[in-house]
């Protein structure tokens, strides 16, 4: 059985690590790079670690386990009719494919954008390093995971960190979280703008509408656009993103979409956690298991040496078990937890509360 792959994220990535053997695997991958960690890219910036560290998996990794990889080609169209994947180095046939396309930063919409950089691959973290070395300071956008990581680790490493959001909390949580994950970032230095809207840029800073932010270095960080053009071009259905079922089927035969590409039920994935539970899934389900996916959203970050994990639903009036763990119910049952400065509770919990177990 052919195997085609479209994107050698870490979806993308861990789905062929899994079939290798088993199918005939391909990985299209447009970047001329092979699989490297996005979520340590903030690290590589600080200068905590060197850019080899990102990589995994070697070149030699790929051919002993039999995957075949296609560096440096771009996913045009799938022609459903023939079971083709058409690219811009030629044709690549299939019996199954999947496309792990991942998603691309968001862009600011405002006037001088072209002025503010994004974080999303390794070309843009070597950009935004050098950079910060010339500058030595950065205002970064966002209050979700990516920024506050950036920041976090930037402050470490002693740079100067302003971070500017236009909402009142961070990661989507509520006031009290917010204030103890600021006051931590705070405690290594980050300065923040917090309700403060970005109206514009140009070379020197940034135009809000609570006054001028100086400062040449700029990233924007809050969010991701899924990558679904080739669903799109192919005439594969799509909402926000390519549109699943809970076995990760596309609306075309033998086609699957996982990670940050694929919506299911109105929601994306977003992590790279995510996307290789549901490259685990799928693993399973073309080797014949019949299993669908039960959405279940959990995150582990680090904000320089302060560790968050936000645990399935985290929204509404939450209670403390102690004082690391904040927890979410709904009726008698735990839906949630977000989990500070304790890793080992952090995974407790998340096994607890993924299978519905009572939380005292």
């Amino acid at each position: 059985m052919r195997l085609v792959i479209v994107g050698n994220g870490p979806g993308g990535v861990e789905l062929a690590r899994l079939l290798a053997g088993e199918f005939d695997v391909t990985v299209v991958e447009k970047e001329n790079i092979p699989h490297y960690s996005k979520p340590m890219l903030s690290h590589y910036i600080a200068g905590f670690i060197p850019e080899e560290k990102l990589f995994p998996y070697s070149m030699n990794w790929y051919e002993k386990k039999g995957i075949n990889l296609l560096l440096g080609t771009e996913a045009k169209l799938i022609d459903r009719s023939r079971k083709v994947l058409v690219t811009d180095k030629g044709e690549v046939p299939y019996d199954i494919l999947v496309m792990a396309t991942g998603a691309r930063a968001r862009e600011p919409v405002i006037p001088g954008g072209e002025h503010i950089l994004t974080l999303r691959t390794l070309k843009d973290a070597r950009l935004i390093r050098g950079r910060l070395e010339e500058e030595g300071e950065i205002t970064i956008l966002g209050g979700g995971f990516i920024a506050l990581e950036l920041a976090g680790n930037l402050s470490k490493a002693g740079y100067t960190v302003r971070l500017v959001h236009r909402r009142k909390t961070l990661l989507g949580l509520d006031g009290e979280l917010s204030g103890i994950i600021k006051e931590k970032l705070e405690d290594v230095g980050v300065e923040f703008h917090l309700e403060t809207g970005a109206l514009g840029a140009d070379e020197d800073g940034l135009k809000t509408d609570k006054g001028y932010i100086k400062g040449r270095l700029k990233v924007c960080a809050f969010g991701v656009v899924p990558n679904k053009e080739l669903a799109l071009r192919s005439g594969i259905h799509t909402g926000r993103g390519i549109l699943v079922d809970d076995h990760f089927r596309t609306s075309a035969r033998n086609v699957y979409a996982i990670g940050d590409c694929a919506e299911l039920n109105g929601t994306i994935e977003g992590t790279a956690k995510g996307a290789v539970e549901q490259a685990k899934v799928l693993a399973r389900i073309l080797k014949g298991t019949d299993e669908s996916y039960k959405p279940f959203r959990s995150a582990f970050f680090k904000f320089a040496d302060f560790s968050v994990a936000l645990i399935g639903r985290t929204k509404g009036k939450g209670e403390w078990l102690d004082e690391s763990a904040k927890v979410f119910r709904e009726g008698d049952k735990t839906v949630g937890a977000v989990v500070m400065g304790n890793i080992k509770k952090a995974f407790r919990l998340e096994k607890v509360i993924k299978g519905g177990l009572p939380v005292d």
